[in-house]
């Protein structure tokens, strides 16, 4: 049996839900569908109400994270595997849980099926997470074999119920940003292959172009938060494109002028990622760098 895993944070997952477990039954796949929500707001709390007639729906008494949250659906899961899904995903592919669980006869540690993006958020209010979505985000199962723990994603992955008791993810990490890169890291130290399938989900939710470069200022800084105590870890940090970019500049002593040049900038980079107009993503990759130096060495200084 798979236990679909459905972490739930102020959004509407109902219709996800009941899409699974209309799916379910139409191609005879069988699951148990969890839904644990992270504290919303009662407004969501009354939305998604109808989740108790498909599954399990617990809602917690206070917000504990991204971490948090995915090792604490070990406790309701009684399937062998789990399958996580975003709350905000949309599957429309009717043979979404049957290829996952055609997969599960080779017996997998961990599956990661992918992810894409719909054309319709593909416009200028949404233009800066479409494009950081289009161009980083989604590949190919055969482009992130190349690379399969560096392409490992939480948002749509099945895992044997026996690897993540041995693994867990960091309960450290409780905000927002890179818990995915750390957990397939450690994926990768424990040995444990990744299978990578073509079985995508779209991301349901583009965030506008303000929304999402706030979210990518949190993930940056929660990106520093990990490497506070993984910065020891040389191949941590190479495996993080972010990270090799930061330990360059920092060899060549260019960390105070990149971050120089990043507080001038910064106003009128901020205004340009916001407009959706001719956004550029190598800019984008120097802004994040920026964020990041800022908070490794400069966050209490008279230079902030």
């Amino acid at each position: 049996m798979i236990s679909i895993c459905i972490p739930i944070h102020n959004f509407y997952a109902y219709p996800l839900a009941r899409r699974l477990s209309n799916q379910a039954k139409s191609s005879k796949v069988d699951v148990e569908i969890i839904c644990i929500d992270d504290h919303s707001s009662g407004y969501y709390l009354s939305q998604n109400k109808g989740l108790t007639e498909v599954g399990q729906y617990i809602k917690l008494a206070e917000n504990v994270g991204k971490s948090k949250i995915r090792n604490l659906f070990l406790k309701y899961a009684t399937g062998e595997y789990l399958l996580f899904l975003d709350d905000d995903s949309l599957v429309e592919d009717d043979k979404f849980l049957r290829k996952y669980s055609n997969a599960i006869g080779s017996n997998p540690q961990v599956v990661v099926g992918g992810r894409i993006y719909d054309e319709r958020g593909n416009d200028q209010e949404h233009r800066l997470r479409y494009l950081y979505g289009t161009q980083i985000e989604s590949r190919n199962a055969e482009e992130r074999r190349k690379h399969p723990y560096q392409s490992f994603m939480t948002n749509n992955f099945l895992i044997r119920r026996d690897v993540l008791e041995q693994i867990k993810f960091d309960k450290r990490i409780s905000k927002y940003g890179h818990e995915d890169t750390l957990f397939g890291y450690r994926l990768e130290q424990a040995g444990i292959p990744i299978v990578h399938i073509d079985n995508p989900v779209i991301n349901g939710q583009v965030e506008t172009n303000a929304e999402f470069l706030h979210k990518t200022v949190t993930a940056v800084e929660n990106l520093s938060f990990i490497y506070n105590f993984m910065w020891e870890d040389q191949r941590f940090c190479q495996s993080v494109k972010l990270l090799r970019t930061y330990a360059q500049v920092r060899r060549l002593g260019l960390h105070k002028l990149v971050y120089y040049v990043f507080r001038m900038l910064r106003s009128p980079m901020e205004s340009h990622f916001v407009s959706g107009t001719g956004i550029s993503l190598k800019q984008f990759s120097f802004y994040k760098l920026g964020i990041f130096i800022k908070k490794i060495h400069f966050e209490d200084s008279e230079w902030v």
